[in-house]
């Protein structure tokens, strides 16, 4: 009886850990994630009957940022800060952000003669909850895609049911009679142009009649990319972001008799965000997640896991009379600059250096328990390439400006770049492709050390003097990055408007704590 019991308990618990079932929809355009898990993900994560070489897709996909597009409290938050500035744009701004935060929703309301999708309409649609769903992203035409008309959410859907993937030799029946689409080869999925529909994003330079005059370059990854030695190489986005197996893997369960297939990508989307992962896995709940805690934890670690690969630090020093002089060198391994993506986001060096009796001399880059950097109260300083004080920090990141070039963190009051010094990838060259959207400033265009011969690398010099010490000397340095500083949002936090106070109420009881990409010690 006992162990019945016991059974019954862990069963149980087991069943609560799961998140809700995927949605099963269907519109003449789209279907949901469950249809399709049907057959490429039906042991729902449990290896009871799933071969060791079977692939996972929706069990991979619903744990990410992808799949919680639409339910992203912080993008749900800005949405709504930007709405209240300009009111009068709400239909306009709405529509715009679920482009490519709700596309399922958005494309089909467009299919069915809408023009603008409202938030309150999107609220009750599966599609939208959805976030970016399978049946989107692999009917993508490759049409106008790596072209500027593809861009901002400019993607083609087709309305003849044709699902595309990366595999020539195609078994068609088993999903036309299941779901109505005809699979078919499809190069586009394995490039990053696919990816660039929604990660190139030039968001309108309104005036204050709200006017478009003009477009800021928010986010362009793949114009980066292009000016880098990773696309000439033919390195896509996919190779770093969807893992890839070159063993066979047995890609759907229907039917069983179909060969496993190489190679293969996983589904799981993995970025650097695992603030934001973590934000979503902590209130799964409350916010109706399409994963369970339990499921976000393997992709929080493989979000920290990128992260570290994305550059490394190279120090160096010595003793000079007095003073000590550290080298700092910060090497970019991605594939678009460093951080990318949303201006939010930066990385910045921690410095320590402390004596034989374990005392601190020096330290700059330090964060308080906000996650606030020291000596850095608006979030923002100026580039850096001799640092002689704890309160000089350098921080690679991109500011956005107004039209009067004053700091701004509004996506929609951003008219250019106040500061760009984000580390650009290997073969970065300053008279690339579409140089004007993607060009370094703040004063790293003056470094001579910055990015010179296209390298990605950044060096940095520290010197100060050092108090009377004798014995050896610790220096820690360490490369840390934040997806959310708290200056970015500080807005939002004192909003009283309902989806800012819903995101306040959980970023306030997230740890802030930054993540660690690389770390080098040295004696002198």
């Amino acid at each position: 009886m006992r162990t019945t019991t016991c059974l019954l308990i862990s069963l149980l618990a087991g069943i609560q850990a799961l998140a809700a079932a995927l949605a099963n929809f269907e519109t003449p355009i789209f279907s949901g994630a469950g249809n399709c898990a049907f057959c490429h993900d039906p042991w729902n994560e449990s290896r009871a009957g799933r071969p060791d070489e079977a692939a996972v897709l929706a069990s991979d996909w619903r744990a990410t940022m992808m799949a919680h597009a639409f339910k992203d409290p912080l993008w749900r938050a800005v949405m709504e800060a930007e709405v209240k500035e300009r009111p009068g744009l709400k239909s306009f701004i709405e529509n715009k952000c679920q482009t490519c935060h709700a596309p399922l929703a958005r494309s089909q309301a467009h299919a069915n003669g809408t023009n603008e999708l409202a938030l309150a309409i999107a609220v009750a649609s599966p599609l939208a909850t959805e976030g970016v769903g399978c049946t989107l992203c692999h009917q993508i035409q490759a049409g106008n895609l790596g072209k500027p008309a593809s861009f901002t959410g400019h993607f083609v859907i087709g309305t003849n049911r044709h699902i595309f993937g990366p595999y020539e030799d195609v078994l068609t029946m088993p999903m036309q009679r299941h779901v109505n689409y005809t699979p078919m080869f499809g190069a586009q999925v394995q490039e990053s142009a696919l990816c660039a529909t929604c990660h190139t994003l030039f968001t309108p330079i309104l005036d204050e009649a709200g006017k478009q005059i003009g477009e800021f370059p928010e986010q362009v990854p793949y114009l980066e990319w292009q000016n880098s030695d990773y696309a000439r190489r033919g390195k896509h986005c996919q190779d770093c972001h969807m893992p890839r197996m070159d063993e066979p893997v047995k890609v759907s369960a229907r039917p069983p008799w179909l060969d496993p297939r190489a190679p293969f990508w996983k589904h799981q989307f993995v970025g650097g965000n695992a603030f934001m992962l973590q934000l979503l896995a902590d209130n799964a709940k409350r916010l109706d997640a399409n994963a369970s805690a339990r499921q976000f934890e393997p992709m929080i670690e493989k979000a920290r896991a990128q992260l570290r690969q994305a550059a490394r630090l190279h120090v160096s020093g010595e003793r000079e009379g007095g003073d000590v002089v550290l080298r700092v060198e910060v090497e970019n391994l991605a594939g678009h600059k460093f951080p990318t993506g949303h201006p939010y986001r930066r990385a910045w060096l921690h410095v320590r250096v402390t004596d034989a009796r374990k005392r601190t001399v020096f330290e700059s880059g330090a964060v308080d328990k906000a996650g606030t950097i020291r000596g850095v109260p608006d979030g923002y300083a100026p580039h850096r390439d001799l640092i002689t004080r704890p309160e000089e920090v350098q921080i690679y990141q991109s500011v956005m400006a107004d039209a009067n070039g004053q700091p701004t963190w509004s996506l929609l009051r951003g008219a250019t770049y106040f500061k760009d010094n984000r580390l650009p990838p290997r073969g970065f060259a300053a008279t690339g492709a579409s140089v004007a959207h993607v060009a370094v400033g703040g004063g790293a265009e003056l470094d001579s050390n910055f990015n010179a011969q296209c390298s990605g690398r950044d060096e940095v010099t520290y010197r100060f003097a050092l108090p009377e010490s004798k014995g050896t000397l610790s220096v820690e340095v360490e490369l840390l990055y934040q997806s959310v500083p708290p200056e970015a949002v500080a807005r939002l936090l004192n909003a009283d408007e309902p989806a800012a106070q819903v995101f306040a109420r959980m970023y306030r009881r997230q740890n802030n704590r930054p993540e660690l990409v690389h770390r080098q010690h040295l004696d002198l």
